[in-house]
């Protein structure tokens, strides 16, 4: 009898064939309406708190209301253990949370940025010494930082906004100098240097224009992370101090009294999952627009 022995080959699946996460799928307009009633949500629940003749929504309490179910009488959602309405705190806790998610992506896109085009284009020994700054950074974890500034500064929104910006614009950078690598041996790069453009002008006319698309999408998986990360440091009483709300103090809260009511935690987790996962959708969803490849696979 003879045998035959047969060599299994690596197979190089299409891209359509390619298993992909779950994601969300909208049509244009449906990305529009979700982002806008998102970003109108979030700005009502900073506006309640900015402006004092509004803080009463979401701090007025009564004892003889506490742990409301949901649709009771002037309660939607129901109120939490002190009888605050669950539905502005859940609001005001989504701005907090998108505002600390803002903060943290804009900080990470500065600092990223510019370690980022400097690492990759003005020469080998900023570059070492860039990514030595990026390693040192990322050897840090956001929770040791927080401890940190929480001991410094003691627990607070500001404490939240340094640990996760210090210790998140690392990874920016990272994926900057990748994209300033590949765009630094294009054509209109090479032509620019013969022409004798100086190097910072390169890097901002050229370069920075370029990295908007990808900024775009980086940011808004930032925003994502951040809220994770607000929600942890403010679970575990480094972030957010009551009575200012945020989603995961708000969890953090409702865990306490889960085996007398259920809904708050229900409440919290679902919104702060919801508006991850939808982030998570938008910025799959983004680079897909600006991706001409995969736009033109799909």
């Amino acid at each position: 009898m003879a045998f035959v022995r047969t060599t299994s080959l690596p197979v190089e699946l299409p891209p359509d064939a390619r298993p992909e996460r779950l994601r969300l799928r909208l049509p244009r307009s449906g990305w529009a309406v979700g982002t806008a009633v998102l970003a109108l949500l979030g700005l009502t629940g900073i506006a309640i708190q900015t402006v004092p003749s509004w803080r009463h929504l979401y701090l007025t309490q009564n004892l003889n209301q506490a742990f409301l179910a949901p649709l009771s009488h002037g309660h939607l959602l129901g109120t939490d253990n002190l009888g605050r309405d669950m539905v502005w705190r859940l609001i005001g806790g989504l701005g907090v949370s998108l505002g600390i998610g803002v903060s943290v992506s804009i900080i990470s896109i500065v600092l990223g940025l510019a370690l980022g085009i400097l690492s990759a284009f003005f020469g080998r020994t900023a570059d070492v010494m860039s990514n030595v700054v990026i390693d040192v950074t990322w050897a840090f974890p956001a929770v040791l930082l927080a401890v940190v500034f929480a001991g410094v500064l003691g627990p607070s929104l500001l404490t939240v906004v340094l640990a996760l910006a210090v210790t998140g614009w690392a990874s920016f950078a990272r994926i900057v100098r990748g994209e300033v690598l590949s765009l630094r041996e294009r054509e209109f790069v090479a032509a620019a240097r013969i022409l004798g453009v100086p190097r910072v002008t390169i890097g901002v006319r050229h370069l920075v224009r370029n990295l908007i698309p990808v900024t775009i999408v980086l940011s808004v998986f930032f925003i994502s992370t951040s809220i994770i990360g607000e929600a942890g440091l403010s679970f575990i009483g480094l972030g957010v101090q009551d009575p200012t709300p945020s989603l995961g103090l708000i969890l953090s809260e409702a865990r306490q009294y889960v085996s007398l009511t259920w809904w708050p935690v229900l409440l919290a987790g679902g919104l702060l999952a919801v508006v991850v996962f939808y982030l998570n959708s938008l910025g799959d969803h983004l680079r897909d627009r600006f991706d001409p490849h995969r736009h033109g696979q799909r």
